[in-house]
Protein backbone atom coordinates (compact mmCIF):
# COMPACT_ATOMS: atom_id res chain seq x y z
CA UNK A 1 0.00 0.00 0.00
CA UNK A 2 3.28 2.52 0.95
CA UNK A 3 4.42 2.13 -2.47
CA UNK A 4 0.99 2.47 -4.47
CA UNK A 5 1.18 5.77 -2.22
CA UNK A 6 4.93 6.89 -3.18
CA UNK A 7 3.88 6.07 -6.96
CA UNK A 8 0.53 8.26 -7.06
CA UNK A 9 2.63 11.16 -5.26
CA UNK A 10 5.56 11.31 -8.05
CA UNK A 11 2.54 11.24 -10.48
CA UNK A 12 1.10 14.30 -8.67
CA UNK A 13 4.19 16.02 -8.15
CA UNK A 14 5.49 15.52 -11.63
CA UNK A 15 2.33 16.45 -13.08
CA UNK A 16 2.58 19.76 -10.89
CA UNK A 17 5.71 20.52 -12.36
CA UNK A 18 4.87 19.72 -15.87
CA UNK A 19 2.19 22.71 -15.62
CA UNK A 20 4.34 25.14 -13.74
CA UNK A 21 7.15 24.99 -16.23
CA UNK A 22 6.89 25.78 -19.59
CA UNK A 23 6.40 22.96 -22.30
CA UNK A 24 8.68 22.83 -25.29
CA UNK A 25 6.80 22.23 -28.55
CA UNK A 26 8.34 19.58 -30.90
CA UNK A 27 7.81 19.59 -34.05
CA UNK A 28 8.21 16.72 -36.31
CA UNK A 29 6.42 17.24 -39.49
CA UNK A 30 6.20 20.62 -38.99
CA UNK A 31 7.61 23.19 -41.85
CA UNK A 32 11.24 22.36 -43.23
CA UNK A 33 13.36 25.00 -41.88
CA UNK A 34 16.37 25.85 -43.95
CA UNK A 35 19.85 24.85 -42.17
CA UNK A 36 23.09 27.19 -42.73
CA UNK A 37 26.53 25.31 -42.61
CA UNK A 38 28.92 26.39 -40.44
CA UNK A 39 30.92 27.50 -42.88
CA UNK A 40 28.62 30.04 -44.10
CA UNK A 41 28.61 31.73 -40.98
CA UNK A 42 32.29 31.03 -39.66
CA UNK A 43 34.52 34.17 -39.54
CA UNK A 44 37.18 33.77 -42.19
CA UNK A 45 40.62 34.87 -40.13
CA UNK A 46 42.65 38.07 -42.02
CA UNK A 47 46.09 37.08 -42.46
CA UNK A 48 49.18 39.82 -43.77
CA UNK A 49 52.16 38.16 -46.10
CA UNK A 50 55.26 39.45 -44.58
CA UNK A 51 58.09 40.14 -47.19
CA UNK A 52 58.71 38.64 -50.45
CA UNK A 53 54.34 37.68 -50.37
CA UNK A 54 55.43 34.43 -47.76
CA UNK A 55 51.89 33.23 -45.97
CA UNK A 56 53.21 31.45 -42.81
CA UNK A 57 51.78 29.60 -39.65
CA UNK A 58 51.83 26.83 -37.32
CA UNK A 59 50.26 23.25 -36.73
CA UNK A 60 49.62 22.15 -33.41
CA UNK A 61 47.60 19.27 -31.70
CA UNK A 62 44.35 20.19 -29.36
CA UNK A 63 46.61 20.47 -27.03
CA UNK A 64 48.45 22.78 -28.82
CA UNK A 65 52.01 20.83 -28.87
CA UNK A 66 53.24 21.50 -32.55
CA UNK A 67 53.72 19.13 -35.06
CA UNK A 68 56.86 18.38 -36.84
CA UNK A 69 56.70 16.89 -40.42
CA UNK A 70 53.07 17.40 -41.20
CA UNK A 71 52.08 17.93 -44.82
CA UNK A 72 50.60 21.16 -45.80
CA UNK A 73 49.07 22.28 -48.53
CA UNK A 74 47.52 25.80 -50.16
CA UNK A 75 44.57 25.72 -52.44
CA UNK A 76 42.92 28.31 -53.85
CA UNK A 77 39.54 27.13 -54.85
CA UNK A 78 40.13 24.01 -56.49
CA UNK A 79 43.76 24.73 -57.11
CA UNK A 80 47.03 22.92 -55.57
CA UNK A 81 49.29 26.30 -55.29
CA UNK A 82 52.00 24.77 -53.06
CA UNK A 83 52.76 22.29 -50.85
CA UNK A 84 55.14 21.76 -47.84
CA UNK A 85 56.73 20.19 -44.41
CA UNK A 86 56.40 22.11 -41.09
CA UNK A 87 59.87 22.70 -39.22
CA UNK A 88 60.73 21.45 -35.89
CA UNK A 89 59.23 24.41 -34.49
CA UNK A 90 55.63 22.75 -36.15
CA UNK A 91 55.86 26.18 -38.95
CA UNK A 92 55.45 26.16 -42.48
CA UNK A 93 55.98 29.14 -44.86
CA UNK A 94 54.71 29.77 -48.91
CA UNK A 95 56.57 32.28 -50.93
CA UNK A 96 55.27 34.27 -53.70
CA UNK A 97 51.71 33.97 -52.46
CA UNK A 98 49.63 36.93 -54.25
CA UNK A 99 46.30 38.05 -51.78
CA UNK A 100 43.03 36.49 -52.16
CA UNK A 101 41.48 33.81 -49.90
CA UNK A 102 43.45 30.63 -49.52
CA UNK A 103 42.83 26.87 -47.69
CA UNK A 104 45.20 25.98 -46.21
CA UNK A 105 44.81 22.14 -45.14
CA UNK A 106 46.81 19.66 -43.42
CA UNK A 107 45.91 15.93 -42.96
CA UNK A 108 41.90 16.29 -42.01
CA UNK A 109 42.13 19.69 -40.65
CA UNK A 110 41.50 22.67 -43.05
CA UNK A 111 41.37 26.64 -42.97
CA UNK A 112 39.97 28.94 -44.83
CA UNK A 113 42.09 32.31 -45.01
CA UNK A 114 41.67 35.68 -46.16
CA UNK A 115 45.37 36.85 -47.40
CA UNK A 116 46.58 39.97 -47.90
CA UNK A 117 49.61 42.04 -48.88
CA UNK A 118 51.71 43.94 -46.33
CA UNK A 119 50.74 47.39 -47.30
CA UNK A 120 46.80 46.33 -47.38
CA UNK A 121 46.12 44.33 -44.59
CA UNK A 122 43.44 45.45 -42.31
CA UNK A 123 44.58 46.03 -38.57
CA UNK A 124 43.34 42.86 -37.31
CA UNK A 125 45.06 40.68 -39.53
CA UNK A 126 47.73 38.42 -38.01
CA UNK A 127 51.08 37.36 -39.18
CA UNK A 128 50.35 33.49 -38.96
CA UNK A 129 47.67 31.21 -40.01
CA UNK A 130 47.14 28.61 -37.10
CA UNK A 131 46.04 25.00 -38.03
CA UNK A 132 44.63 22.73 -35.23
CA UNK A 133 44.91 19.28 -35.85
CA UNK A 134 41.53 17.92 -35.35
CA UNK A 135 37.94 16.74 -36.91
CA UNK A 136 37.11 20.03 -38.99
CA UNK A 137 34.63 22.19 -36.58
CA UNK A 138 34.72 19.09 -33.51
CA UNK A 139 36.76 21.40 -30.94
CA UNK A 140 35.31 22.78 -27.80
CA UNK A 141 32.39 19.90 -28.56
CA UNK A 142 33.87 16.84 -26.29
CA UNK A 143 32.17 16.50 -22.89
CA UNK A 144 29.35 19.00 -23.92
CA UNK A 145 26.01 18.57 -22.30
CA UNK A 146 22.50 19.78 -23.66
CA UNK A 147 21.09 22.39 -21.21
CA UNK A 148 17.46 21.43 -21.78
CA UNK A 149 18.62 16.90 -20.83
CA UNK A 150 20.43 18.74 -17.78
CA UNK A 151 16.96 20.78 -16.80
CA UNK A 152 14.88 17.48 -17.48
CA UNK A 153 16.94 15.42 -15.02
CA UNK A 154 16.85 18.38 -12.68
CA UNK A 155 13.10 18.24 -13.22
CA UNK A 156 12.85 14.76 -12.65
CA UNK A 157 14.73 14.11 -9.86
CA UNK A 158 13.11 17.08 -7.69
CA UNK A 159 9.73 15.73 -8.59
CA UNK A 160 10.84 12.64 -7.19
CA UNK A 161 12.34 13.60 -4.20
CA UNK A 162 9.41 16.06 -3.71
CA UNK A 163 6.63 12.96 -4.07
CA UNK A 164 8.91 11.04 -1.36
CA UNK A 165 8.74 13.87 1.08
CA UNK A 166 4.82 14.24 0.62
CA UNK A 167 4.15 11.07 0.88
CA UNK A 168 5.82 10.35 4.43
CA UNK A 169 4.15 13.43 5.49
CA UNK A 170 1.13 11.81 4.50
CA UNK A 171 2.11 8.10 5.82
CA UNK A 172 2.70 10.28 9.64
CA UNK A 173 -0.52 12.21 9.63
CA UNK A 174 -2.30 8.76 8.76
CA UNK A 175 -0.31 6.68 11.18
CA UNK A 176 -1.36 9.29 14.37
CA UNK A 177 -3.55 8.71 16.70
Amino acid sequence: MNGFRFVKGAAVSLATLGMVFPQVTVLADGPAVPVKKASQTAVTPDVALTTGGTLSGRVVDHTGKVIEGAQVVVRQGKTEVSKTVTNKEGVYSFKNVKGGVYQVASGNTEGTFRVWSERTAPPAAKEHALLVMGENGARGQFGAVDPTLLLLTAGVVASVVIGAITLNKVNDLSNSP
